[in-house]
């Protein structure tokens, strides 16, 4: 047996019976393709643990007579100071929420802030609690054996030490090539199954059962009576969570774009010495105008371009990071992180949209087809528009409608007006993007200010018509905003506007923007992801394509022969070709 305090942790596995013989650590290393992390293991009467090392300081793992709790992730105390976060081989962090939590006066909810999973071990008793944050930004998924419970936060590390990668669900597998995400709390494997967020879960080797309590819910009611008074919130809340980090900080990051949560973030950080990193196909309009930013922000702005095939290089590393039902395209930093070890903290932007401005809620197609109209809601808004036709199996997507029908109908419990958008928020897991944050956070110091507890309450507590038209955001940040006021976005309209007076500045951008386009006069990728329908498109990935269909296994000949009917006959988006390919290489090597 192994105890002692040690390195942190970006993923643990947890079993309630001995997994020496499964290799943990042999699976937990898996997921890394280059530097694997150090490995720490525990092993007792009450069970095993193994936990991999991670960028954040202060939680490293507490370990008394009777307790071991582990931190996963690295969450804001906001009970107390986070003076330990730059403390390397400091417990600190874990140490007080152990003490609080024995003290029985920890509130999961508000008392920890950010992405987090902790695991307390009472090897005395043979009791085990895990507790999944706010919007479960870090997963964990569950595994009951016959003889054992395992946990653990990376889907494809449980299956190799519970013996499931050969058991695929091929019903999650169509969800993933369809919609880019596999609906909760089904995954890749027909027996694991991904943990409630926001809840308290409760393991004993003596119950089968495992006991969940839930600490908050999403529940639909407006709680401001003014956009004014949720923005003036929402601003505090924005400058609270990073003060809290930069006041314990000295050298820090942001990414930088020619948007405007980019320009809310650096005009937050604007104070501090600091560099702003953006990955481009090459310097083009995007990257000039965020250029212009840093420059208006005093930041140091850093540009580094991909190589044409960057996304199909990085496929395989990327998806084994992200893990099987998660799209692997999103984590946009991989490849480039290495320059982002050093810093104290890297800022980003990601779920302003999601939260705050209604990119998941249902909308007319003309809005966006034209997208200098305003967004309208779609009020004849399906949740399985998606599954008609005949590409894959009728029994297949029965079951995967009656899913998706069932995870609309608990959404609907507590979220009945605005149950289009929290289905693809509550879990996080249900958010095509949601990579970003388990990529990032397993390579170096990440924090995501939109991703706070607050903010998400926010976003909770608010009607759908404040978020659409960036009505709440724009009268949070318009102040923020001034030193960029008449420097465009990158889509063409100004962010210091509200929408109403964007339509004009919009519609001539836009449409001299299709003109140039048309005639040649507009050339080569301006925005800053890849040109996916220019690389798809490529003999190269064709080829990589054809090759997981040749060493290919663990699903049906039918289901094989529907995926392979849907590429000779062009039925797939570009996106859904995307989702293949990842699932294709999870099935080849997952199995081999």
């Amino acid at each position: 047996m192994s105890e002692k305090n040690g390195e942190m942790m970006s993923d643990f596995i947890f079993s309630t019976s001995n997994l020496e013989k499964s290799n943990p650590i042999r699976a937990i290393q898996s997921i890394y393709s280059e530097e694997k992390p150090n490995i720490q293991e525990f092993y007792g009467e009450w069970g095993s643990l193994i936990v991999s090392e991670n960028m954040y300081d202060g939680f490293h793992p507490f370990v008394n007579e009777q307790y071991i709790m582990i931190v996963i992730g690295g969450p804001l105390l906001m009970f107390r100071d986070n003076n330990f976060i730059r403390n390397k081989g400091s417990f600190e962090g874990t140490k007080a929420i152990f003490d609080r939590w024995k003290e029985n006066k920890i509130a999961w909810d508000s008392d920890l802030n950010g992405p987090y999973s902790v695991l307390i071990i009472d090897k005395k008793k043979h009791e085990y609690t895990c507790i999944t944050d706010l919007m479960s930004f870090i997963p964990i998924y569950c595994f009951k054996g016959t003889q054992n419970k395992c946990l653990a936060s990376h889907i494809d590390m449980l299956a190799k030490v519970s013996n499931q990668t050969k058991y695929k669900d091929e019903v999650s597998i169509i969800d993933f090539l369809l919609h880019g995400v596999v609906t909760y709390p089904y995954t890749f494997y027909k027996d694991i199954f991904q943990l409630q967020p926001a809840t308290v879960h409760s393991i004993s080797k003596s119950k089968s059962n495992l006991m969940s309590n839930s600490y908050w819910i999403p529940k639909e009611f407006n709680k401001y009576k003014s956009i004014a008074e949720a923005a003036k919130q929402l601003k505090e809340e924005l400058e609270n969570y990073i003060e809290k980090i930069t006041d314990e900080t000295e050298n820090v990051a942001q990414f930088i774009s020619g948007g405007e949560d980019s320009r809310t973030l650096s005009s937050l950080l604007k104070n501090l010495e600091r560099d702003a990193y953006i990955y481009l196909d090459s310097m083009n309009r995007e990257g000039k105008i965020a250029r212009k930013i840093a420059s208006k922000y005093m930041a140091n702005f850093h540009v580094s371009t991909r190589n044409k095939f960057h996304y199909l290089n990085i496929l395989p590393s990327c998806s084994d990071l992200v893990g099987s039902g998660s799209e692997y395209r999103h984590a946009h930093t991989y490849g480039f992180h290495k320059e982002l070890k050093s810093y104290d903290a890297v800022f980003g932007g990601l779920l302003a949209d999601a939260l705050l401005k209604g990119s998941h809620i249902a909308k007319k197609r003309i809005s966006k087809r034209l997208p200098f109209l305003p967004d309208k809601k779609d009020i004849n808004f399906s949740i399985n528009k998606s599954l008609t036709g005949n590409i894959f199996p009728a029994r297949l997507l029965k079951e995967l409608a009656s899913r998706r029908e069932r995870h609309l109908e608990y959404i609907s419990e507590f979220r009945e007006k605005s149950v289009d958008e929290w289905f693809e928020l509550w879990p996080s897991s249900m958010n095509r993007n949601i990579p970003n944050i388990h990529a990032n956070r397993r390579l170096f110091k990440s924090y995501e200010p939109f991703l706070s507890n607050q903010i998400v309450k926010i976003s909770a507590s608010i009607d759908q018509s404040w978020k659409l038209n960036r009505r709440l955001f724009h009268k949070t940040v318009k102040p923020l905003l001034k030193p960029t006021k008449w420097l465009l976005h990158s889509d063409g309209w100004l962010p210091s506007l509200s929408w109403h007076s964007n339509v004009f500045v919009h519609f001539t951008t836009w449409f001299y923007r299709q003109i140039g386009k048309r005639t040649g006069f507009i050339k080569g990728n301006q925005g800053p992801w890849a040109e996916w329908k220019t690389l798809t498109a490529s003999k190269r990935w064709e080829n990589t394509v054809n090759f997981y269909i040749r060493n290919s296994e663990g699903i049906s000949k039918e289901l094989l022969g529907s995926i392979e009917k849907a590429l000779d006959n062009d039925m797939l988006t570009t996106f859904q070709y995307v989702a293949l390919t990842q699932s294709l290489y999870h099935l080849q090597m997952r199995t081999s």
